[in-house]
């Protein structure tokens, strides 16, 4: 496991939630390792759950590996994971650990490299502890709350502290959805909205709500997810509780499409409101008022 200093942990930066972010880091990169070197090996079978998705020997392994670690150090604590029997205790847990060992299995299926290890700790509801590693290329993200984002690549010795790049003043934002969050039904509703703000026709991802969506080299300054009618759940909580908290800590904003915070640990861990993330307040204000529009006519 790493130490403090490597973390990043020192005079001034505070205790709380140290030993969180130490560990959500250190069972996401020993699951990524797991994971990576079945990659690599191309040894993980593959085979289907009831709801017809995919699902591998590397997300299996790594969902045992994340939860052995997170019950050594926070036996108390909840975990919610995607491979795992839910347990309704949870929900009387202040504390909860929501877990997907594999974001994109189906990229890990294509072998396309597009895929994460997502471990993020919810405390009351919000997300307050988040790490998020790319097994195929070795990056980490992770944030604490009120204590910001980083990104560190292996082999480094420093992680490297990150504020995402806002839309330049003037620039029309670009708008991304995905087949997770209503696409290609939602293409003529979210080309409305690209033209509101002047933006060109949405772009359909085939990866999900990753936390490295806004990094440099980006694709899109938003992502949308909407669906007609009245509805708007989406994707699960593990899908969004990393990016959720990675992009608020580096200067982006995530709300449903209301403006109103996602919440976590709930009975039904599915993804209420649709979703609107960007990559600062400015984007995140201008595509608000550019989707009300779209849900008063539902």
């Amino acid at each position: 496991m790493e130490t403090r200093e490597a973390m990043g942990a020192g005079p001034g930066s505070g205790s709380e939630m140290d030993v969180e972010l130490e560990t959500a880091v250190y069972a996401a990169t020993e699951a990524g390792a797991v994971v990576r070197d079945l990659y690599d090996r191309a040894a993980a079978a593959t085979y289907e759950k009831a709801d017809g998705s995919p699902v591998t020997d590397a997300d299996l392994a790594a969902d045992r590996v994340i939860r052995g670690i997170l019950r050594d150090r926070f036996p108390d604590d909840a975990i919610l994971t995607e491979e795992g029997a839910d347990d309704p205790a949870r929900l009387t847990a202040a504390r909860c650990w929501v877990v997907d060992p594999i974001d994109g299995t189906e990229q890990f299926v294509r072998r396309t490299g597009q895929f994460d290890v997502l471990v993020a700790l919810v405390v009351d509801g919000r997300p307050v502890v988040a790490a998020g590693y790319q097994p195929a290329a070795g990056l980490l993200c992770a944030a604490v709350r009120g204590r910001g984002a980083w990104t560190r690549l292996d082999g480094d010795a420093e992680r490297h502290p990150l504020r995402l790049d806002p839309v330049p003043e003037g620039t029309p934002p670009r708008l991304a959805t995905a087949v997770w969050f209503g696409a290609p039904a939602n293409l003529p509703t979210l080309g409305r909205v690209a033209a509101r703000v002047a933006g060109p026709p949405p772009e359909t991802l085939e990866t999900g709500f990753s936390p490295r969506i806004f990094l440099r080299g980006r694709r899109c300054d938003a992502m949308v997810g909407i669906k007609d009618g009245p509805d708007r759940s989406m994707a699960s909580e593990w899908d969004f509780a990393v990016t959720d908290l990675f992009v608020h800590e580096a200067g982006g904003v995530v709300t449903d499409l209301r403006g109103n915070h996602h919440r976590y640990n709930k009975p039904q861990p599915r993804n209420e409101g649709g979703l609107l993330a960007a990559a600062d307040p400015t984007t995140h204000a201008r595509l608000l008022a550019a989707v009300q529009p779209e849900l008063l006519a539902d």
